[in-house]
């Protein structure tokens, strides 16, 4: 029995670089965010909390830097917020605000503050061609504390899954229309932190097992889970043919229902493709026939007494979700 595990991360370092040094690399695109690394999401409260203790003098420390000797490129693994909110700083894109609430641009200082912001010193720890698996991990695991990654967030990170591979397929295909807001088309799913990867990873799921798509980022995550180390199968490729063809049908839908046009909540969504799904209804010609029974279904589901029993079978009691598709399988039938 050993403490050491046998897939031991390849050596590192710490060392020091300048904040001017760290600005210089990141406007040449030396020193990058990868692929796999979520979005910058630090809010004001944060870059304003972040910025106060550079002026006070505290250390500055935290990032994890791995440098592909081959090309020199240098790719941030962890410390994205720190480094790029001294960027975003420096460059102009934020500002900071005293405690009197005085705007301060880092243009305006006068220049022996703007060389004493420039010669402060960075401490991070230095990598040198780490694999992008072994990169992906350390990202992941550094980020269970702090800040933690969402579910959609974890699986975007995972670049070399083909189950992320094939969410990113249909990312592509209808970013518009994740995007948009339902006044424009869309469905307005898209964000920072990656919940369209959660929802479009569940209808996948749900094309793969014909289960009910609920809980997007525990569901998403779980089938993640099932493709690492796997190639593409028919299994994975048929579920994310069928999810395009649902997706095209709930597109047409969304322009054409009065309901879905004022816009419905993620869940609702998830249910009427749901139906399009189980009714096989992505095989046929939408008509104003098709479009008033989706309406009658957002018509009825609103009266008290179905919304009451939608609510119950979705904690899953009382027969279950499977129920609530019983529901619009009927009204839509009737």
């Amino acid at each position: 029995m050993s403490f050491f595990s046998n897939e031991m991360y390849p050596s590192s370092e710490s060392t020091k670089m300048s904040i001017g040094e760290c600005y210089n690399r990141i406007n040449s695109n030396e020193l990058i965010v990868p692929d796999y690394q979520r979005n910058y999401v630090w809010k004001k409260k944060q870059q304003q909390g972040y910025l106060k203790s550079i002026g006070k003098g505290t250390p500055l420390f935290g990032a994890v830097i791995n440098v592909d000797t081959s090309s020199g490129i240098q790719y941030i693994m962890d410390g994205q917020n720190r480094l790029m909110t001294i960027y975003k700083f420096m460059n102009g894109d934020i500002w900071y605000y005293t405690d009197d609430d005085k705007k301060i641009s880092f243009n305006e200082l006068p220049d022996n503050e703007k060389r004493k912001i420039k010669n402060l010193k960075i401490s991070y720890t230095e990598t040198r061609d780490w694999k992008d698996e072994q990169c992906q991990e350390f990202f992941s695991d550094s980020n269970q504390g702090g800040s933690k990654l969402k579910d959609g967030e974890f699986i975007h990170s995972s670049i070399n899954n083909v189950f992320n591979h094939k969410i990113r397929e249909i990312k592509n295909e209808f970013k518009e229309f994740i995007k948009q807001k339902s006044t424009a088309g869309g469905i307005n799913i898209y964000n920072d932190r990656y919940q369209h990867y959660e929802i479009i990873g569940t209808l996948i799921n749900m094309a793969i097992t014909n289960e009910y798509p609920q809980r997007p980022g525990k569901t998403a995550l779980n089938q993640l889970k099932l493709w690492e180390m796997k190639e593409s199968s028919d299994i994975l490729d048929n579920a994310c043919l069928i999810v395009k063809q649902c997706l095209y049908k709930y597109k047409e839908l969304v322009s054409n229902v009065p309901t879905l046009v004022e816009g419905v909540k993620k869940e609702e969504h998830l249910r009427l493709i749901y139906l399009i799904y189980r009714l096989k209804l992505y095989e046929l010609t939408f008509t104003e026939d098709t479009y008033q029974r989706f309406q009658n279904i957002l018509n009825k589901i609103n009266e008290d007494n179905y919304k009451k029993d939608i609510i119950l079978w979705g904690t899953g009691k009382n027969g279950g979700v499977e129920k609530i598709y019983e529901l619009y399988s009927e009204l839509y039938n009737n």
